[in-house]
Formats: structure tokens, sequence, C-alpha cells
């Protein structure tokens, strides 16, 4: 923030108007307000406090702002030209105040405050000019804590430390002060690299953490696999006992030597290993040939002697080989006369059950008698058979006949419900038509009715807020209760302190007086 110019009228002790030009003052960076008590240095800062946020530090009212040497007609009116964040403003700003009037009964009218803000820009012709933004209050503290990134009592114990807030800041707990200057500096970028940091470092432990117990495990099942590994010549490493990675890097890289060592102590043995198989299986087969021979040597040995023992019935079984060629010419009639006597006794058999299916008078008769009934029986079971079609008509034809009974039934029952809705339909028609008319009148009203829905909602929500600040309120008028009894309070120790202080001066200056000296006052 940097201050160009000020112009106060009838503010504090200035009963006139009085202009301050910063720019001029500041042409080395620095200036100092220096005068004696009752100058006015402490009103050129409360004039610059009062243009910007509409009071003055501390407690003091606005309404006493105004000097009291001023002329009754002479308005006071504080105007700041400053420069923040890229642009410059001007602040016009009037306290309430009161002022001669001829209509007024009383002959005092009273003037609200008032402000107007301004922004400088350039015309084409590069003509200096000043734009108005606002002119309201809030808009226009809106505007400037925007500009400034200070609320009042921010500004106050940073950019107006020598007014005697410097102890307050220093007495503020470290979460106040943190919170004002992480405003002021904008060190949020460095809240956000902290935490981004500090995500960034968990995350790294926790990655390390996952790193070394997999590295454990793996030294684990490494220590497993390696126990059955025997080197040629010394013993094998032994595991550390921490879980250092460099140790276990070296121990695994040793213990990777000598296997490294065994797998090629393994692939010689593999080789000798599978010569030697080829040998012993050259051998082998070998050998089982041999033995093959050898046992078809003794089958053969003994199905010779086998067969000289049976040379001697051979004669005998030639003779019974003679007479059996001698009778396979009777062979087949014999198996037909066999298989004749079968058929035979299977006829029988099937005749015998076929007559027990008769009825018993007809058991004992012959085969002609059976017959001439069989026959007998084929033309009734034609004639019966021939019937069968007019039968199922018949049967069809009924059951036909007791549907249409039955839809008769129906429809004369349907017939009855018809003749009693069209007898009650003129009523009901009155009716539907009726409800009708009412869910139209309804739709027409649900727009109304939705309406005031809405605004029965929009009272509630009020009503609710209104319930809210109201307790705000109530708690925000005792806590300015307490502390306006608290300023009062300190007000009255720091009248006593001053005039315990005047009372001691005095004294201090009453003890150096004495005849015919003057007076160091």
């Amino acid at each position: 923030m940097h201050l160009h110019h000020l112009t106060v009228q009838a503010f504090g002790p200035f009963a006139r108007t009085e202009t301050v030009d910063f720019d001029a003052l500041a042409g080395n960076g620095l200036f100092l307000l220096r005068g004696d008590t009752g100058a006015g240095k402490t009103s050129v800062l409360d004039a610059v406090c009062f243009a910007l946020y509409g009071t003055v530090p501390g407690i003091r009212p606005t309404h006493r702002l105004r000097s009291d040497h001023a002329p009754a007609a002479t308005r006071t009116v504080v105007t700041l030209d400053f420069s923040c964040a890229g642009r410059r403003l001007r602040v016009t700003r009037t306290p309430k105040q009161e002022r001669p009037s001829t209509r007024a009964k009383t002959g005092i009218a009273t003037d609200e405050a008032t402000v107007q803000l301004h922004r400088h820009t350039r015309s084409t012709d590069g003509q200096d000019q000043w734009d108005p933004i606002c002119a309201n209050s809030q808009d226009a503290a809106r505007e400037i804590e925007a500009a400034l990134g200070l609320n009042k009592e921010q500004f106050c114990q940073v950019v107006l430390l020598p007014q005697g807030d410097f102890a307050k800041f220093l007495r503020s707990d470290a979460k106040d002060r943190a919170g004002l200057l992480r405003r002021l500096f904008g060190t949020d970028r460095f809240q956000e690299l902290q935490a981004w940091l500090t995500t960034r470092s968990k995350e790294a432990r926790k990655k390390l953490d996952e790193a070394l117990t997999e590295i454990r495990q793996l030294a684990e099942r490494i220590d497993q696999e390696t126990r059955t590994l025997r080197p040629h010549d010394g013993e094998t490493p032994t595991r550390p006992a921490s879980d250092d990675p460099g140790a276990l890097r070296s121990w695994t890289q040793q213990l990777l030597a000598l296997s490294h060592e065994a797998r090629a102590a393994a692939q010689v043995d593999a080789v000798r290993s599978d010569d030697e198989h080829g040998e012993a299986k050259s051998h082998h087969e070998k050998a089982a040939d041999l033995a093959g021979r050898q046992s078809r040597y003794r089958d053969a040995r003994d199905r010779r002697t086998a067969l000289d023992e049976e040379a001697a019935g051979h004669s005998r079984l030639r003779e019974e080989l003679d007479r059996g060629r001698s009778a396979q010419a009777v062979r087949p009639l014999l198996q037909g006369l066999d298989r004749a006597a079968a058929a035979l006794e299977e006829a029988r058999a099937g005749e015998h059950q076929a007559r027990t299916l008769l009825a018993p008078e007809h058991q004992p008769e012959d085969l002609h008698r059976l017959s001439a009934h069989l026959e007998r029986r084929h033309a009734e079971r034609g004639r019966i058979e021939g019937l069968l079609p007019d039968e199922q008509l018949h049967t069809k034809l009924g059951i036909q006949l007791e549907e249409l009974v039955t839809k008769e039934q129906q429809a004369r029952a349907d017939l009855d419900d018809a003749e009693k809705w069209l007898a009650a339909w003129p009523t009901e028609e009155s009716r539907h038509t009726s409800a009708v008319d009412a869910m139209n009148r309804a739709a027409d009203s649900i727009a109304h009715l939705e309406q005031t829905v809405r605004d029965a909602t929009t009272r509630h929500e009020a009503a609710l807020l209104r319930d809210s600040l109201a307790v705000g309120l109530t708690a925000a008028a005792d806590e300015r209760t307490a502390r306006a009894t608290e300023a009062l309070q300190a007000k009255e120790e720091w009248l006593d302190l001053r005039e315990r202080r005047l009372d001691g001066m005095a004294g201090e200056l009453a003890a150096q007086l004495g005849p015919g000296l003057p007076c160091a006052v």
C-alpha cells in the first residue's frame, strides 16, 4: 500500500481544510511524522483509517470526529488517494454530523455518513480521470478490504503500530498472529509446500517400510532355500542379525556366488551321471537281450520235452479224428432235428398259454372250432370299430353343447350387468364430469399453490435466519456491552494514571520553584 494525498476538512483538531502530500514526503522511501503533543500527528493517522474503514483506531465514536473549532456550515470531509494491488483509488468519506437548518423545527439537521470510491484511469488522449466505483458503504468496504487484504482490526495492528496496538499484537496468541501474517504476506504457498513435503515424506516412509518388509520376507525365503546349500570349502554364510539392506545385500551376493558354484558343480555331476546312465543302460539292454534268449531257449526245450511225451498218444487221436470226419456228414440232420424238437416244444407251450386266455368252455375245443370263434370275434370287432367315430362325434357334440349352455348363461349375466350399468350411467357420467371439472380447477390453481408454497418456504427460511441472527445479535450485544464496560474501566484507569502523572509532574515542578527563580514551564 502506498499513500499519495490526504485532504481533511473540519476533522479532529483541523478546523479548516488541510492537505498532506505523501509523495513529496516519501521521496527517499521513508518519512517521519514529528510534532509537539496536540499538533495532530495521531489525527492524520486517524484520518487515513477513517477514510479507509469509516472508523478510527480505538473505541472513539465516529460522531465525535468533527472539529469543535470549525464553522457550523463547514462539513467534515476526508479524502484519501492511495495505490494498492496495482490500482490507484480515491475514497471520500463523511461521518454522521449535524448542521444548521432553516426547515427543521429545532434549527438543526442531521446528515448521514457517506462514502464515494473512485478508480484512477487514463483517457485515450492521456488525461488523468477518476471513474466512480461505488457510493455504498458496504460495497466500498468490500472493495477496499479486497484491495488491502486486511480488515480494520488487522490494519490497525499491522500498519498503525505507532498508535500503541503493537503491544496488543504481541500479546495475541500464536494462532491469531499466524493467521494475520499469513494473510498479510501470502504464505499459503509455503503451507502448501510444507503439506506436500509432509505427504511425500509419509508416502516415502510408507514405501520404505513396505520395501524393508519385502526385503525381510525375501531374506527369510532365501535363508530357507539356502539351508541345504553345501559349499565345497568353508561354511555357508550366516544371515545377518539385523535387517540392514546393505548387510542383507552382501549376504545374498555371497549366497549367489555359492549358488553359482553349486550350479556349476551340479552341471558337471549331471554330465557325468548322464554318461554313467548311458553306459548302464547299454549294459542293461545287452543283459536283457541275453536273458530273453535264454528264456526262449528254456521254453523251447520244455515244449520239446512235452511234445516228445505226447507223441505216444498220436495214433489214438488220429483214429478219433477219422471217426469225427466220418460223422461230419450227418451233423446238419442232427442239428435240424434238434431245432424241430425245440420248435415243437415252443409251439406246445404257446398253445397252452393261449388256451389259458380263453373262456373255460372253449379251452377243450379243437383248433377248427376255435378258428370259427376267432373269425366271428374279428367280424364283431370290425363292426364295433366302425361305430367308434359316431361315438367320438357324439361325445364331442355333448361337450360343445355344455360349453354353449355355459356361454349362454355368461352372456345372459353380462346382458343383465350391461342393462344395470346403462341404467346407472347418467348418474355416473354426471359424477365423473363433476370430478373432471374439479380436477381442471385444481390444475389451474397448482401454479398459485406452488408460488404460495415457495413464498411460505422463503418466509420460513427467513424466520429461521431471523431467529439465528437474533441469537447472534443478542450474544454480540452482550459481548459489546462487556467490551464497552472493560473499555470504560480501562479508560478510567488510564485517566487516573494520567491525572496521577500530572499531579506528580506538578509536584516535581513545584519542588523546583523558589523565590525569584523563573518557572521551568
